[in-house]
């Protein structure tokens, strides 16, 4: 989890003064074309079902997944469920308490041990056998990331955390990561020379490479595992402007990847924060949900990295994000709108070629910020991050234990990524349509020019209940349904629904909720089911496109056109 998030100040100044205001619209407005490529010439980097994937803070590791012998049985049925879904995501246990994290063997074979002050923060996490064990309880095929304590400054206690990872789940080791958001330890450590943090990264990384492939034996064991050369994230930095220059555009001129150990370039993305009152006063849910400002961010703060790491011949991560940094804004993070916003920023990121996007889960921690919005519970217990998908277990500041409204956007993405090799292209909003809160996305299957599968298409117009429009924009497609609503080239991860549509018939899954700012997550629908409990209530409903080929999508609402 980001410390700070430093919004770019003309970017910050247009969010401050460009409120969403309501223009009448008619109930019904004309159908708008969009302009779709037929083929995905030009189009993403083909995307894996892992693309959607998540980064769990390590310290609240058992308030979310229980244990190796007792696991929460709330967060592994979403875990499922996306899964089922088609989604396969990546799980890092990272964030800001892995630079403070050992492993002790004689732990307890109970619960990780979080050492926390009165006032919440927590300075030690100890974890034992049971904390790998417990990576056997997550849905087959998931990989992990071994994510390891650079904060501590000891390579005794980072190189102790690799070894016991693939001591205990070797198999399901698929990265290591090498230390949190270096951007924001303290500029004694390297006195912000570039050089010299490059210099112990590799000098440490080669150390627990050595260890490591000694522990797996023999080198076509180690080679069969994946433990090749190229197994590390580096960078791991936050976009914010600091002393020390460690993001990937950075450390790739330095020779981080001199010695081929580098899988993926990692990079973290707050676009707002409630660190402090000034940055909280613009986690809106209006800025939230501006497409522009969203993009422009990505832009701005990520794309010099990503094209660093593409350029090297490399790949590249969003390894830790999330809307609002310092553990979200309360009746914002924690509202429909959040739903609406993950959607739209991991699309961003994968027409922009990231690998993976990893969703960041936790609680607020009090070692972050002196004057942060977000308090722990008291006396130091959880005091879960608005931003989370879910509250894994009741809690004196969260209340009862429940899903929020945001995780059925989570399946909305699992479905997106379903088919390996999906390939993505922006559709620009078309001529009448406000670009600030219209997103739309061609999807793309199949090697060559592929084929035309899906289309996402994301509404972000705040629409609340005192409002005198829906802001729906209707768009007609009849150009990319054959015959008006066949297509015998139907694709997508069908075989675990029922519904209205034939297997020929392009038909729409819809996301939406009564408002923008409902905050019950028994209220928004996913294809006509709801998921409040962590289970599907209702009966899966696909939308049949008509002849005329028209799709409405409601202020606040996204849909996942299947052609």
């Amino acid at each position: 989890m980001r410390l700070y998030s430093t919004l770019p100040m003309s970017f910050a100044a247009l969010l401050a003064t460009s409120p969403v205001t309501a223009h009448p619209q008619p109930d019904h407005p004309s159908a708008v074309q969009l302009s779709i490529r037929t083929s995905a010439a030009g189009a993403s980097i083909a995307h894996s079902p892992s693309f959607s994937s998540f980064s769990f803070e390590p310290a609240f590791w058992v308030d979310f997944f229980g244990n190796a012998s007792s696991p929460n049985a709330l967060t592994f049925r979403l875990l499922d469920l996306i899964h089922q879904h088609g989604g396969a995501p990546i799980i890092r246990p990272g964030g800001i308490t892995m630079d403070s994290m050992i492993f002790n063997a004689s732990a307890s074979p109970g619960d990780s041990v979080r050492d926390v002050s009165t006032t919440g923060g927590v300075y030690r996490t100890t974890v034992g056998p049971a904390y790998y064990e417990s990576w056997s309880n997550f849905p087959n095929g998931t990989k992990f990331v071994s994510t390891l304590n650079f904060g501590n400054d000891s390579l005794d206690i980072a190189l102790g955390l690799a070894v016991a990872s693939v001591i205990y789940q070797r198999e399901l080791v698929e990265y290591f990561e090498l230390g949190n958001e270096p951007t924001n330890y303290p500029s004694s450590r390297w006195n912000d020379s570039t050089a010299a943090y490059v210099a112990q990264w590799k000098n440490w990384t080669a150390a627990i490479d050595a260890a490591v492939n000694s522990t797996v034996g023999a080198s076509s064991d180690a080679a069969q595992l994946g433990y090749g050369s190229e197994r590390w994230w580096a960078s791991s930095a936050t976009t914010d402007i600091t002393g020390l220059k460690v993001k990937p555009a950075d450390i790739i001129p330095f020779g981080i990847d001199s010695m081929d150990q580098v899988a993926e370039y990692s990079i973290h993305s707050y676009p707002f924060s409630t660190c402090d009152p000034a940055r909280a006063a613009l986690a809106t849910i209006a800025n939230i949900l501006n497409h522009t400002y969203l993009a422009s961010y990505a832009d701005t703060s990520i794309l010099p990295s990503a094209l660093a790491a593409l350029d090297a011949g490399s790949s590249w991560t969003i390894g830790e994000f999330n809307s609002i940094s310092c553990s979200g804004a309360p009746n914002v993070s924690d509202t429909f709108a959040q739903a609406l916003w993950v959607i739209d920023s991991e699309l961003i990121y994968a027409v922009r070629n990231a690998s993976s996007c990893h969703l960041h889960q936790g609680a607020t921690l009090a070692f972050q910020s002196g004057d942060q919005v977000n308090t722990p519970g008291a006396n130091g217990t959880p005091g879960f991050s608005t931003y989370d998908m879910v509250y894994p277990e009741t809690s004196e500041l969260r209340g009862a234990a429940r899903v929020l409204p945001s995780f059925a956007g989570l399946l909305f993405l699992a479905e997106v990524f379903a088919t390996d090799g999906t390939r993505i292209v922006e559709v620009g909003a078309p001529e009448g349509v406000d670009a600030d809160y219209f997103a739309a996305y061609a999807l793309y299957e199949g090697g060559g020019d592929g084929v035309l599968s899906k289309l996402a298409v994301v509404n972000l117009r705040p629409y609340y209940a005192n409002l005198t429009t829906d802001y729906t924009v209707s768009i007609d497609i009849s150009a990319h349904i054959m015959g008006g609503a066949l297509n015998p080239k139907h694709h997508g991860p069908q075989p675990h629904y029922g519904g209205d549509a034939t297997a020929t018939q392009a038909y729409v899954k819809r996301l939406t909720a009564p408002y923008v700012d409902a905050k019950d997550a028994a209220d928004v629908t996913w294809a006509g089911q709801s998921f409040a409990n962590g289970s599907a209530i209702g009966q899966v409903r696909k939308e049949v496109v008509g002849d005329d080929g028209i799709v409405s999508v409601r202020g606040s609402e996204a849909v996942l056109v299947f052609l």
